[in-house]
């Protein structure tokens, strides 16, 4: 045989080798990426779907309307399936900085879509998405403030089985919605709110995502964050209510000094003992991290003016006056701080964030307004009157210690409010009075405190075509 022909025979087997390997290349990898891109549009159309369908289950669970018909589209990828048991939300209530009292407790349910390693899930009337160990929020749940008013009407689901391919079915309402906050005629689960802590706990597979709603949407603090457990804990916080007819108060109150009604150690009239007030710690510390953020002027300054401060480095504010006519001063110090001859002008108000110890001599806002002065103290903190005093204003430093030491005389209108309060020396000689003015004044909550709660359970039920 001639060797040229059997080179040429040789040459036309390998190059229709190559082509079909390259071919059945093509056709491995092209596969795959069709397969990815129908993955791919079909979790984006599920995406749409559940939006769609945690809008009929609102109007269900909501009362209004008694059932929807849904469709989700057609499966090919996953399946879609019920899970009553999915995750749980549990509502306390924590007054006065004791211990927590369960409200209530319900599984939230979920209808899931999954895809390998991806969900895409209606829960709680939002949507979430996990894909491997990540979640986040595609769709808020149904959460609504509006002034002082949490609406949270907690969305359930029931129902079992599941669905693929053309995946239809049906919203149901059911008999099992309820009330859990007010309850009408009870006198622990009643509006207004008083002083004291809402928590709310939810736990989830799409736990991050819940967190993310929480911190950017609701206004609550997260006080435990999404850990191995998928848990975390929101703190809705109820502000603290001055009456306007209490100078004084605090969980305990010793006057070591005597001098006190019938020459004993009782405490005066109008001074309140056994209350437990919440904490301001979160507030001093948002503060004292926005200062160091975006910066703040030196306290140090001769004229002061509508703006924020910072008085870390400063351990006495003597002779100093605080014009507010342009507007409200706000001054923050990481350590403590001495009050003596403070003086504020205009009509704005002035608020001290005090971590360490404050320190009250001579006279510090004499003939003002006692809502023109709130200082407001860290539970790392503590507060201190000395010398011959005179204060107007409110000193909020409900997790500290409040000390009198001595002094000839003290003068002070407005409202004291501390843990524990020891006061030496003779109890006669100190003049406090409340202040009118101070009526419903409301400290702590944030811009926008939590007063009134409606919270119900509402269960919608799924069925499948």
């Amino acid at each position: 045989m001639n060797d040229r022909a059997v080179s040429s025979t040789i040459g036309v087997v390998l190059l229709l080798g190559m082509t079909i390997a390259a071919v059945s290349a093509l056709m491995v990898v092209g596969g795959t990426v069709i397969d990815e891109t129908r993955a791919d549009a079909e979790r984006s159309q599920m995406e749409n779907a559940m939006s769609s369908f945690s809008s009929k289950a609102s109007l269900v669970g909501l009362g209004e309307s008694g059932n929807q018909r849904f469709s989700l589209g057609r499966v090919s990828e996953g399946d879609v399936e019920v899970r009553p048991d999915e995750g749980r939300v549990t509502l306390y209530l924590q007054k006065d900085g004791g211990s927590r009292e369960e409200l209530n407790s319900t599984a939230l349910g979920a209808v899931v879509y999954r895809d390998g390693d991806t969900e895409i899930a209606y829960q709680g009337g939002g949507v979430w998405q996990r894909r491997g160990e990540s979640n986040w929020m595609l769709s808020p749940p149904e959460y609504h403030y509006r002034l002082e008013t949490l609406t949270f009407p907690i969305m359930t689901v029931d129902g079992d089985g599941g669905s693929s391919g053309s995946v239809r079915g049906t919203v149901r309402s059911t008999d099992e919605s309820s009330d859990w906050y007010p309850i009408q005629d009870s006198e622990t689960r009643s509006n207004p709110l008083e002083n004291g802590t809402i928590l709310v706990e939810v736990e989830s597979r799409y736990c991050a995502g819940w967190e993310a709603f929480f911190t950017e949407r609701s206004e609550g603090s997260i006080t435990e964050s999404c850990g191995a457990d998928d848990t975390l804990v929101v703190d809705l916080t109820v502000p603290f209510t001055i009456s306007g007819e209490d100078a004084v108060i605090a969980k305990t109150i010793n006057p070591t000094g005597g001098g006190g009604p019938g020459g004993g150690k009782k405490i005066p009239d109008g001074w309140t003992e056994g209350t437990i007030a919440p904490s301001i710690s979160p507030e001093v510390e948002a503060e004292l991290e926005s200062c160091a953020t975006d910066g703040c002027a030196d306290v140090s300054a001769s004229g002061l003016s509508s703006g924020a401060y910072d008085a870390s480095g400063t351990t006495a504010l003597h002779g100093k006056t605080f014009n507010t006519t342009d507007g409200d001063i706000t001054v923050v110090t990481d350590g403590d701080v001495e009050l003596n001859d403070i003086t504020i002008t205009g009509s704005g108000n002035v608020t001290l964030y005090v971590r360490g110890e404050l320190t009250v001599d001579s006279m510090v806002n004499d003939g003002g307004s006692a809502t023109q002065l709130v200082s407001l103290v860290h539970s790392d903190g503590s507060v201190r009157f000395d010398g011959d005093s005179d204060y107007t204003g409110i000193i909020y430093a409900p997790k500290s210690d409040m000390r009198f030491n001595g002094a000839p005389a003290i003068s002070y209108t407005g409202a004291l409010v501390a843990e524990d309060m020891e006061i030496k020396g003779n109890i006669n000689k100190f003049d406090f009075q409340p202040d009118p003015e101070l009526v419903e004044y409301q400290i702590g909550g944030g811009d926008r405190p939590l007063t009134y709660l409606h919270v119900t359970e509402n269960t919608v039920e799924i069925e499948f075509d």
